[in-house]
């Protein structure tokens, strides 16, 4: 007799099937009421499991976006700072992360804030502005 699983890989794993793409897979996990997602380095996406669909997807396409930034040597961080080069002739802009937090012109803003300029270019294209999540 033959072991049968009662739940897929992708359910599993916590991988959103409809979303995710062979080189940007998509994961699901509660990540409180203020946060929507989030894009790393590694080309993945994390979103937050309490989004409507229609949350979702807008999550998704800001995460993307924030994707091709990393691609394109745009914007990228690592544990100390977030870097954004703006336009090919700027220079690189470097700003220091402190916790959930990062320092731009002398005053700490959310990482994910629509003031943040790495945010505010995926704000500007899309239109969607993350809300609070309603569980």
């Amino acid at each position: 007799m033959g072991y049968k699983m009662k739940s897929s890989i992708p359910d599993i794993l916590g991988i959103n099937e409809k979303h995710s793409t062979p080189d940007t897979p998509v994961f699901e996990k509660d990540l409180g009421s203020n946060i929507w997602g989030y894009a790393q380095s590694n080309r993945s996406i994390t979103i937050n499991e309490n989004l409507n669909e229609k949350q979702k997807e807008q999550a998704v396409e800001h995460e993307k976006k924030h994707v091709v930034q990393m691609r394109s040597g745009k914007a990228w961080y690592d544990s100390n700072n977030v870097y954004h080069k703006p336009k090919k002739d700027e220079p690189i802009q470097v700003y220091k992360r402190v916790g959930n937090k990062m320092i731009v012109k002398g005053k700490a803003m959310e990482i994910g804030s629509p003031d943040n300029p790495v945010e505010k270019e995926v704000y500007d294209e899309t239109g969607v502005y993350a809300t609070k999540i309603k569980k």
